[in-house]
Formats: structure tokens, sequence, C-alpha cells
């Protein structure tokens, strides 16, 4: 075992618990089952591309997308048609309007352009066709990420989405993403809790992202435990007396804990109900 790596060391009785970081320690994002979903891009200013430790694949089948993409097929998918048109018409984004043009009997969504001192029209449809085709993708194309995520926020039915950050250990860690959680994943990861939902997966998820920080910033960790095993030394020659004297035995470990030190250390004497001698 690399000692470069060892946080801690701590005897109780007949045992050795040593604590190492996991050098080792993979995504939880992708390789447990967290209860949230979990987006967020590279820690590259110059690159705007989903990290491929995340959850990506929920809305894309090829990772060349960012989080403004994603977030632009999440508002198409989870807030319905007449929920984004309200929100639009009660002016909810500054900006950004919905309006009918009676000469041209159109709707139209304008946006307000500082270049033009006016409103420039995006996108235009038929009242007709407005009522009988699925045109989500069209009417969110225009939104910033901050304003697709206000959309979700307020108009997406049982749905949760929150932003997250987490800051590392030198000047410039630092990685933003968004966690989502739908009502029916709620209930197959988590259940019947008897809480409020939306609250206990707002919870969740700060649980969560301190495991993600954990992992990306090189906290996870793991433990060997060694148990003293008593021997004798016996020597060939006459005039040197045997010694009495010990070794340590190594008699379990794992890896991959997102703990702190004394957490683990504790989980590792329950474990093995070990005792102070």
């Amino acid at each position: 075992m690399n000692d470069n790596l060892l946080i801690e060391t701590k005897e109780i009785g007949n045992h050795r618990i040593k604590i190492y970081y996991d050098a080792w320690g993979q995504s939880p994002i992708t390789n447990s089952d967290m209860a949230a979903r979990y987006l967020f891009e590279y820690n590259d200013c110059y690159h705007h591309i989903l990290h491929e430790e995340c959850n990506w694949k929920d809305w894309f089948l090829e990772n060349r997308h960012s989080l403004e993409d994603a977030l632009r097929y999440m508002a198409a998918n989870v807030v319905k048609q007449k929920d984004i048109i309200n929100y639009y018409k009660k002016g909810e984004i500054d900006g950004l309007r919905f309006i009918y043009d009676r000469h041209e009997r159109e709707w139209k969504l304008q946006t307000w352009e500082e270049w033009l001192g006016g409103w420039h029209t995006r996108y235009e449809i038929e009242p007709f066709d407005l009522k009988k085709y699925d045109v989500r993708p069209e009417l969110v194309e225009c939104l910033s990420k901050d304003d697709l995520i206000s959309l979700i926020q307020d108009c997406a039915k049982d749905f949760v989405i929150k932003e997250w950050s987490t800051t590392g250990y030198s000047q410039g860690d630092l990685v933003k993403g968004i966690a989502y959680m739908s009502k029916e994943r709620y209930d197959k990861m988590v259940g019947d809790t008897g809480k409020p939902w939306k609250e206990h997966a707002d919870y969740l998820i700060d649980l969560e992202v301190k495991e993600i920080g954990m992992w990306m910033w090189g906290d996870v960790k793991g433990y060997v435990l060694e148990k003293k095993v008593p021997f004798t030394k016996v020597y060939d020659d006459d005039d040197r007396e045997d010694e009495e004297d010990v070794e340590w035995e190594e008699v379990g470990s794992c890896w991959g804990f997102f703990m702190e030190t004394e957490e683990l250390i504790d989980e590792v004497i329950s474990e093995y109900s070990l005792k102070s001698a």
C-alpha cells in the first residue's frame, strides 16, 4: 500500500485501522444508484460539453452537447406546452414576449434586441398549428440557461431541478451543475417517507452533491484493517536469546467511501465490533 496516500492510523486493542485516499475512486454519479440525476460541463471555460461522468445519456445518444442544450431538451419534455405559453404571456422572462399578430393572424415569439432597438421575431405559428402540434422545442430555443432553469422550476409538475456547485482546494477549483429528479424517480429510489417529497428531494441532493465533490477533489477514502499477531523470534545462535515480537496481518479492507476520516474509522469499528484492550 502506498503510504503517500495514508491519512490516519488508529489502534483499537489488537487491531489497527489505516485510512487512505482512494486514488481510483469512481464517480458516484455513474457508478452508484444516486437518487437524483446530475449534469455538469468540463471545468474549462473554452469547452461547453457535458462531462463524461454525468447523466448525459438521459437526453442524448452522443456526448457532444452543452448543459444549456440539455436544459432545452429537459424543458421541452417536462413542461407542458400550454404552461410554457402562459408563462411567456405573463411576462415572466425579461426581454421576451409571446403575442398574437391580428394583421398576420399568427402567434409570434419575440425577443428584445438592443442592436435593433426593438422586438425581433424568433418564431411564428398559426393558431391552428399551435393547438395541433408539439412545438415546445421551438418555443424554448431562444432561452438562456438561467431562463430555462426558472421555467422548469416554475412550471414543471412533479419535477425538482436545482443548481449546485462544489469547490476544491486550489484557486479555480470550481464546478457548477444542475441536479434533477422526477416524482416517478423519487418513488422508485426513495419510496414513501411520509415527508413532502420535493423538500426531501432537495435535502437528498445536498447530501449527494457532497459525495460528488469528494470524488471530484480526490477525497474518496478506503481502509485497511490489520490485526496484531505475536510471534517468537528463534535464533540458531545459542548465545542469543529468543525474542517476543509482533507483526501486523491484514484482515480486511474496503474502498470507495465518501466519508470524513473519523466517520469512516467509526464505521470500521462498528463493522468489526472492535474494542479497546
